[in-house]
């Protein structure tokens, strides 16, 4: 039995060809990927498989925890194979820059949430808005960016 295969009856979920090609797709991508990505390369192999059985067989692993979405800005969700090095994104809404945040960067802030609120936050994957110090002169003293949104939400 393959890997894939034992992953996903570690979560009980069924086992079936699509079902392992995703898997096995999504663990061999480095980095982020999009569902038209990966219906592409899964077409080849079934040529009938629709984009939304992809989307939903990518929403199964996110609630399994084995993959994450994330959206960042105005392009479709992006989704990344859960491994040991969690991290966020913060994206620049000026240049539309991007750089990533290790995962320990929220580890007060969830311990905050916990004191102050009784409440365990899941701060998965995130992109936190805002703008870079390149742009600072566009957006001086980190007020609303060019959306209108505040930089936290």
């Amino acid at each position: 039995m393959n890997a894939a295969a034992v992953l996903l009856r570690q979560h009980h979920l069924r086992v079936t060809p699509q079902r392992l090609l995703l898997v096995d797709l999504a663990q061999r991508i480095q980095g982020h990927f999009s569902a038209e990505h990966i219906h592409q390369q899964m077409i080849t192999v079934y040529p009938s498989i629709s984009l939304v059985s992809v989307y939903r067989g990518l929403e199964t692993l996110r609630e399994e925890g084995l993959v994450t979405k994330t959206v960042l800005g105005d392009v479709a969700a992006s989704y990344e194979w859960v491994s040991a090095s969690r991290h966020h994104h913060l994206v620049c809404t000026v240049c539309g820059g991007r750089q990533d945040m290790n995962d320990h960067e929220l580890d007060d802030l969830r311990q905050r949430l916990y004191a102050n609120y009784h409440f365990h936050a899941a701060l998965d994957h995130l992109a936190i808005f805002g703008h870079c110090d390149a742009c600072g002169h566009v957006h001086p003293g980190g007020g609303n960016d060019s959306t209108g949104r505040t930089e936290m939400e």
